[in-house]
């Protein structure tokens, strides 16, 4: 595009998270007038609560690797993961006054764990670049004009554009912005809407005794989704009981693909090894040393000691061991049931948990109406989409912030557009 056309294009974008915030940077430095929309009075909300306010801001693996971790739709976000990749993210940052580290070989972190570090270092560069705000003011519908965006109508009023990025988020967390305002601007303009679903959430549970475990966790569980297609890819980490079912790093992954299934059945099972590293022998092991050891001691106290007791109580109960049964009357068949409990435990799940816990949306505006190398729409020109609110989302670690300053820095490219000036 011609530098001077460019300067005299006002480009309007909705949603001041990450991948607002990116495309305004980028928009703006490449000689734009850029105003963003936000619906709430402050910007960057919920990006100050990733991590729990330490802000896991991407990882180590190549584009290539990395978005495989999307799934069905990781091809997709190829070409933003290239032009804007890890390393480029931390360049940026650094910058722009934030280090990072990778302490773990993997996760990559700002130095200071503060996401309002990384908040306040996107804000100054849109000051420093003019990006003008517009807070507590809602998007109420896009016009067109011969195929192309012209103008958006506001809360505050009419505006002319001749480019438009929503980058309004997806569903989760209402408090922190999270709504349907992006999907009902897309609908609108033509776009198919993939189903939102709660992802990254924790999991409701229909079996009773999980809700009398409220707040007791296992540090290194490893949780698998029992169905054929899951199996073979167990997830590991915290595993914690809540008071409607279990959360922790090692369950919330998968609650995207409970969502999706529960569409289709009523209940989804799981099976929870609740040591990761220790199998049904080592556990045999254990109780043919109680039995030697501390025979007359319960077989419920001597659980204790391995597992909390209310835990030990349920295992005990599921197990079919009675309360006074004494380590040395545990005979083979209680044994193999209780190793066996331990190590593949059985849990059905309901559901995931709302909206109100839910970290990231699957679904969103449907990827086959995106040009993935410009994320340009393919029905309206020069509307364009970042972040949430396309159909894209990964697991814990990173993938679904890089994926919003990716994909907004690839939007905020001047590109197709210029065809249609």
């Amino acid at each position: 595009m011609d530098f001077l056309r460019h300067m005299n294009m006002k480009t309007a974008i909705i949603g001041a998270g990450p991948a607002g915030l990116m495309a305004a940077i980028e928009a703006a430095a490449t000689g734009s007038r850029v105003v963003v929309y936000e619906k709430l009075a402050r910007p960057g909300l919920k990006l100050l609560a990733s991590g729990g306010g330490k802000c896991n801001i991407s990882n180590v693996l190549k584009p290539e690797e990395f978005c495989k971790y999307f799934g069905r739709h990781g091809r997709f976000a190829i070409p933003a993961l290239e032009l804007f990749p890890p390393e480029k993210l931390r360049l940026f940052l650094e910058q722009h006054g934030v280090k990072t580290e990778i302490t773990d070989g993997f996760h990559i972190f700002p130095v200071s764990r503060k996401a309002s570090d990384v908040l306040n270092a996107l804000l100054t560069e849109c000051r420093r670049l003019n990006v003008e705000f517009m807070y507590g003011v809602e998007v109420k519908s896009v016009e067109t004009e011969a195929g192309h965006v012209s103008e958006i109508v506001s809360s505050a009023g009419h505006v002319s554009v001749q480019k438009l990025i929503i980058a309004s988020g997806g569903m989760g967390y209402p408090e922190l912005g999270g709504g349907p305002s992006g999907y009902k601007l897309a609908a609108d303009t033509g776009h198919r809407i993939e189903k939102p679903l709660p992802a990254m959430a924790g999991l409701t549970c229909s079996d009773a005794w999980v809700k009398e475990c409220p707040g007791i966790s296992f540090q290194d569980a490893s949780v698998t989704l029992d169905l054929p297609k899951f199996r073979k890819k167990p997830s590991h980490g915290e595993l914690l009981f809540t008071h409607s079912g279990i959360s922790g790093p090692a369950v919330i992954d998968f609650a995207g693909d409970v969502s999706e299934l529960l569409e289709k059945h009523g209940k989804i099972p799981f099976r929870i090894n609740l040591f990761a590293g220790k199998n049904v022998e080592e556990w045999l092991d254990c109780f043919n040393l109680w039995q030697k050891d501390s025979g007359k001691k319960l077989v419920r106290k001597l659980l204790s000691q391995q597992v909390p007791a209310k835990v030990a109580e349920a295992l005990c109960s599921l197990a079919g061991i009675g309360e006074d049964l004494a380590a040395a009357k545990f005979d083979a068949d209680g044994r193999k049931r209780l190793s066996g409990l331990l190590t593949s435990l059985p849990l059905e799940i309901d559901g995931a948990e709302s909206w109100k816990k839910a970290m990231v949306t699957r679904g969103g505006v449907s990827l086959k109406d995106v040009d993935p190398h410009t994320l340009e729409s393919r029905i309206v020109k020069g509307l364009f989409f970042a972040g949430e609110v396309l159909d894209v989302d990964g697991p814990c670690g990173g993938f679904n912030l890089q994926w919003a300053f990716s994909s907004g820095f690839l939007a905020a490219q001047p590109g197709s557009i210029s065809r249609s000036l």
